[in-house]
Order: C-alpha cells, then sequence, then structure tokens
C-alpha cells in the first residue's frame, strides 16, 4: 500500500525491546488466500512487484550490517506455489541512505532504525523526498501534536495504522502526488465556482 510505513524509527532505549515483541507478532501472522478471513497477509499483486522486492532484499543483503530479523524469504511450496507469496520482513542495520531505506518497495519489508532524541527523529525522518504518511506512537499527546506539526508529509496517524477514511482529505507533498482528495475537498468536485467581480461607482 502506498501508506505503508517502510522506515520505523524506534528510540534507542526501547528499541531491543520493540524489536523482540515485533517479531513476536510477525511470526503469529498467517500467510493464505486473502479472501480467507484466516489470513493475516496476502500474496504480492504481480510478478512484476515481487521481482522488486527480491531486486531490494538483493540489496539489503549484500550490506554487511544488515540482519534480517524476521521474513527474507518467498515461499513457493504448498499452499504458496500458485501465489507470488513474499514473508513479512523487519530489517536492521540497513543504511538509511540505503535505497532500501529511500526508494518504494511496495512489498512486505520495514526497516528499523534507532534513535536517540526527539528531534533527531523528525530530521531524519524529514529528509526524504517523498511525503505521503507518517505515524507517531507515543504516550505524549504533547510530543505528538509537536512532532504532527513538524512532520513533512500530506497525513498524520497518532497512534493508529489508519490513515485514508473517507471523510477526511487525502494526499501528500514533496514527490507524494498534487493536491488532495476525498473528505470536503471531494465535495469541490461537484460544484461549479462563479467568480463575480463588482465595480463600485460612486
Amino acid at each position: 500500500a502506498c501508506t505503508a510505513g517502510s522506515r520505523v524509527y524506534i528510540q534507542e532505549k526501547i528499541y531491543e525491546k520493540v524489536l523482540g515483541g515485533v517479531v513476536d507478532k510477525l511470526k503469529n501472522l498467517k500467510m493464505g488466500n486473502a479472501l480467507d478471513e484466516n489470513s493475516d497477509i496476502g500474496a504480492i499483486i504481480s510478478k512484476e512487484q515481487l521481482d522488486r522486492t527480491l531486486h531490494y532484499m538483493n540489496i539489503a543483503k549484500e550490506n554487511s550490517s544488515t540482519k534480517v530479523l524476521h521474513g527474507g524469504n518467498q515461499k513457493k511450496e504448498g499452499d504458496y506455489k500458485d501465489g507470488f507469496f513474499y514473508e513479512p520482513t523487519l530489517l536492521s542495520g540497513v543504511p538509511v541512505e540505503s535505497p532500501v531505506c529511500q526508494e518504494e518497495i511496495f512489498g512486505p519489508v520495514a526497516c528499523a532504525i534507532p534513535f536517540k532524541s526527539f528531534d533527531e527523529v523528525v530530521e531524519r525522518a524529514n529528509n526524504h523526498e517523498l511525503g505521503l504518511a507518517s505515524y507517531i506512537c507515543t504516550s505524549s499527546m504533547e510530543k505528538a501534536h509537536r512532532a504532527s506539526e513538524l512532520m513533512e508529509t500530506g497525513t498524520v496517524a497518532v497512534n493508529t495504522p489508519v490513515v485514508a477514511i473517507a471523510e477526511a482529505p487525502f494526499g501528500g507533498i514533496k514527490q507524494s502526488g498534487y493536491g488532495r482528495e476525498g473528505g470536503s475537498n471531494a465535495i469541490k468536485d461537484y460544484l461549479n465556482v462563479k467568480y463575480t467581480h463588482l465595480g463600485i461607482k460612486g
């Protein structure tokens, strides 16, 4: 999905704890037919997109600092032989300047990156040419509001994975789209705008 987060910044004091929890969650995800209510994750949409995922994973694995914390493999056997299934994958140690962190993979791959301070993570998150969506997880609403104002993205979600809802405008900044759709903005598509200019005579 275009709004899927692929760079996950984690405060260094809780970095290992969070990674452990995420890996435990990933281990329990069930891959399968996306139309099956028991499936958590379906197949990648096409061979072209699978090849794109494999391409970026090859780049990641070529770097000696990269660690595959979970996943990193295409599933081909048994129930997976007729689809483009790829395990949900969490990486650490990938350099932020790597294409794996900088470009859109559109596959089930995310990079975990530790940070020290609030200002540091905002600066690093904004140091990117794309600006569609960002996500903030925090128990501090003060920091949530501050970060929301500073994030250079069209949408910010706080303590929720949901960013696109019908009643809200949707779109990005920088190299992520043009303008907004949805919400009150969509009403304008059904309006004819008339401009009247009055010249007032004394």
